[in-house]
């Protein structure tokens, strides 16, 4: 039997033969449209009977999967009440699991009367300790007093009382080296003050200058050696000086210094001015040259000795001679023999002034120690007076 209903998917098209419809509300619904109109209205009523037939079946499987959902729900929900009373079964109030530790672990439980056995009031702990530390604890009182020789806390107080008086002698040591530090730092700097005067007084009227250099770097790096930097007005040549009061300063360490001052300060010459002759060797003494490149020069014999500028002002005349000698060409116009004879002149006379600058300070200690003991001789004799007075006083 031939179809009537031809189908073309591709097109998209149906195509129906000699097609007869019984059906009164199609018929009624087409008679509300003009003729004209009635195939546009009937493919619509073919268009939305199909949609509503595909939404129909669609209506059919949310309620199939509704329908299924609620059955797992169901299932999953019977799973659940069976495992919660399972549980209650075994972990309840009233379950195995609680019988168990009530058993073993409760007030009346095994663990807790071997515990009470061991560590009880009258337990087998107790006892021991009682046998070990005797009645109220009254061998670990004596173990452990501080004041009976041979206990562990007398051993630790001892050793901790030892450990206090050396860190006390270490901190008394450390106390008497900061306050030498700083009794020789602050000393430093007033010596530096009065080096700094005397180089004012000295250029003061000259083409001379000077900076204060101690707090600076110099060419070297982070280094501040050399105090003070003197520019000579005529040949823009400099002098560098080192102003130290410290004691024991050796004759290499003068030397190392020295030439690190004339480095860092891209200087010509050099002074080393020691405030006292006792600070530096004996060999070093008052005045001393070191070849040909700086000078040591003390301004004092020692600490109860003033400072004398007038040593510093010879040290930089000499200075001064160094650095232009070596900045001039002496050619044919110097004589040579007469610069030596002249410098061996002063050699000379820098050394008698020395000498005398020594016999001073011992003629100022003896002058010293004279008036000491005339004092005492007054006190002496005052004290005797005093006694013949009250002596003779008895007999009114």
């Amino acid at each position: 039997m031939t179809s009537k209903i031809h189908l073309d998917e591709q097109d998209g098209t149906v195509r129906l033969d000699d097609l007869t419809i019984e059906d009164h509300e199609l018929v009624a619904y087409l008679a509300e449209h003009d003729a004209t109109n009635r195939e546009e209205a009937f493919h619509q009523a073919l268009r939305i009977g199909t949609a509503t037939l595909s939404l129909a079946e669609t209506s059919k499987e949310v309620e199939h999967v509704k329908h299924e959902f609620e059955q797992m729900r169901s299932d999953f929900e019977a799973e659940i009440d069976d495992v919660r009373e399972e549980l209650d079964r075994r972990f309840g109030d009233d379950g195995e699991v609680s019988s168990i530790l009530d058993r073993h672990l409760g007030p009346e439980g095994r663990l807790n009367r071997e515990l009470d056995d061991v560590f009880g009031e009258e337990g087998l702990f107790a006892r021991r300790l009682d046998e070990e530390l005797g009645e109220d604890g009254e061998r670990i009182q004596d173990a452990l007093d501080p004041d009976r020789e041979g206990t562990p806390t007398n051993r630790l107080r001892e050793a901790l009382r030892g450990e206090i008086r050396e860190l006390s002698k270490q901190l008394q040591v450390e106390e008497g080296r900061e306050e030498v530090r700083q009794r020789t730092t602050e000393k430093g700097h007033v010596f530096e003050d009065t080096v700094a005067q005397f180089l004012t007084d000295l250029v003061y009227g000259s083409s001379h200058s000077f900076d204060r250099t101690g707090e600076v770097i110099g060419e070297l790096a982070e280094s501040k050696v050399g105090d003070f930097v003197v520019t000579l007005g005529p040949t823009n040549q400099r002098i560098v000086v080192e102003a130290k009061s410290e004691q024991n300063y050796t004759q290499p360490r003068i030397k190392e210094e020295m030439r690190e001052a004339i480095e860092n300060r891209d200087a010509d010459y050099g002074i080393f001015v020691s405030e006292c002759e006792s600070y530096v060797p004996n060999k070093v003494g008052y005045f001393r040259e070191f070849d040909c490149e700086f000078l040591s020069v003390a301004l004092s014999a020692d600490e109860d000795d003033d400072v004398d500028s007038r040593l510093f002002n010879i040290g930089f005349n000499w200075a001064e001679m160094r650095a232009v000698q070596s900045h001039l060409d002496a050619g044919d116009d110097v004589d040579p023999e007469f610069v030596r004879t002249q410098v061996e002149e002063i050699e000379d006379s820098v050394s008698k002034f020395t000498n005398v600058k020594r016999k001073c300070s011992s003629i100022r200690k003896s002058a010293n120690g004279i008036e000491e003991s005339l004092d005492d001789i007054q006190g002496e004799v005052t004290t005797r007076l005093n006694n013949i007075v009250g002596e003779m006083s008895k007999s009114r």
